[in-house]
């Protein structure tokens, strides 16, 4: 499903949000700061702040549907990855190089488009949760004719 090129956009240091909705349909969402693709190619895991988690967490644990959308500020190529969570943990001290890593080169794509590094160099990033999820679908979302269409 996710291919080695996709792959290596996906984990290179991108924004990324995470979206849910409880039983009544309600949205909700939050930051994420890293994502890591399975060696299987149908496996994320997302790393959600702890201080991001909160209004995230009932609905992950009741239905367990999450869209990921990741996009690079420096050109807008973006998608969206729809999945089912397969486990929700505490991340482990040595992902932590991992989401530092993602977050730096995030900052660096901000300081891209003319955001100084200092407006999001203060956001929490851990502690941190993984939640793993088994990917769907996966949408273009990059502006131009392609956007929405089916990716895998």
């Amino acid at each position: 499903m996710i291919d080695a090129q996709l792959a290596s956009f996906l984990q290179e240091g991108l924004g990324l949000q995470v979206g849910t909705r409880d039983a009544a349909l309600r949205p909700s969402g939050g930051r994420a700061v890293a994502l890591t693709v399975d060696p299987d190619g149908r496996h994320i895991v997302v790393y959600i702040p702890e201080v991001a988690i909160g209004r995230l967490l009932p609905d992950l644990e009741s239905n367990g549907h999450a869209a990921v959308s990741i996009g690079r500020p420096m050109d807008d190529r973006a998608c969206q990855i729809k999945g089912t969570v397969v486990d929700i943990r505490q991340a482990e001290d040595h992902e932590r190089a991992v989401i530092t890593t993602q977050f730096t080169s995030y900052l660096g794509q901000l300081e891209m488009i003319g955001i100084p590094r200092a407006v999001a160099s203060c956001w929490t990033n851990w502690p941190a949760r993984a939640v793993r999820l088994k990917v769907t679908a996966i949408f273009e979302q990059s502006p131009g004719p392609s956007a929405g269409h089916p990716i895998a």
